[in-house]
């Protein structure tokens, strides 16, 4: 799937890249894994800002393992808000390189236990003149799922649970001991006689101990979007929002969404509790019908 990849956003500015990837059955006689995914990404952007990834998900012996791997490399350009005295955004730029392994094993029904490694390489340096010392962080910790969607890809019943806990302690080489935690809940309900499709999802990131710049939550990824310059960043993150997913036509669908978020323990305190709502719609458009995977969205 040769997948280009354009986009565009106040603080990133415009970006191209592109996105090939392959779907296939590791095992051909196997029908009850879902499809595997192999892929690299790559994009840079007007403001200097680039990134490359590799990436592999399998699921394996009849989708009682999935198996995770990615790694990537870039210097993002971005943008934080500093509250009194300055009020305003202050630039910064982050090096970054990391690795990521997850492994999960299926212990009964649907409920998935797994364990995952990550290891991230971050400098970061502001336009006032303060470079933060190059941190290199080696995180690991418990995977749990619980996953009863009727289709990994695009599903149209049951949910998807997640989550992650990441402890960065100082045995394995922190400079800095710190925890971060991540929860979710995603169900899906068909409508319109298993044509459309109603989302909601709640999510939650909890960050513990001495959290570094790099690691805290910034609103306006994939929970609540809309939120693209970076002002509402803290230490713990709670998001909940809906979707409905209107499949007017055999490839075309349109996508109406709104939920609100809200941050904890900001810099400077001043967005603590903020109320931050998000609303939108976009059109999507199928590429490859067999995994229903949406390539073209806006």
């Amino acid at each position: 799937l040769p997948i280009p990849y354009i986009n565009y956003d106040r603080s990133l500015e415009f970006q191209i890249g592109a996105m090939p990837m392959a779907m296939y059955k590791v095992n051909t006689v196997d029908t009850i894994s879902p499809a595997s995914i192999s892929g690299v990404f790559g994009m840079y952007t007007t403001n200097k800002s680039w990134f490359a990834l590799a990436f592999q998900r399998l699921y394996l012996n009849e989708d009682k393992w999935r198996l995770t791997a990615a790694a990537g490399v870039g210097s993002i350009n971005f943008q934080t808000y500093a509250g009194a005295p300055l009020n305003q955004f202050i630039k910064y730029n982050t090096g970054l390189n990391f690795v990521y392994l997850e492994g999960q094993r299926r212990v009964f029904n649907d409920f998935y236990l797994g364990l995952a490694y990550i290891y991230s390489e971050f400098g970061t340096e502001f336009t006032e003149e303060i470079k933060t010392p190059t941190k290199y962080m080696n995180g690991i910790g418990p995977v749990v799922s619980y996953d009863t969607r009727d289709d990994v890809y695009y599903p149209h019943h049951g949910s998807n649970s997640n989550g992650n806990w990441n402890s960065y302690p100082a045995f394995l080489g922190n400079d800095s001991t710190s925890n971060r935690v991540e929860l979710d809940y995603t169900n899906y309900f068909s409508t319109r006689e298993d044509k459309d499709v109603i989302v909601g999802r709640v999510y939650g990131g909890f960050g513990i101990g001495n959290v570094p710049f790099e690691q805290q939550f910034v609103v306006g990824r994939e929970d609540i979007r809309g939120y693209s310059q970076g002002k509402y960043r803290g230490e713990q993150m709670m998001a909940i929002q809906g979707e409905y997913r209107w499949n007017f036509l055999e490839r075309w669908s349109v996508v109406g969404f709104a939920g609100v978020a809200t941050v904890f323990n900001t810099l400077g305190g001043e967005n603590d509790g903020a109320f931050l709502p998000g609303v939108g719609t976009g059109f999507r458009y199928n590429m490859v019908e067999k995994y229903h995977m949406n390539v073209v969205r806006w």
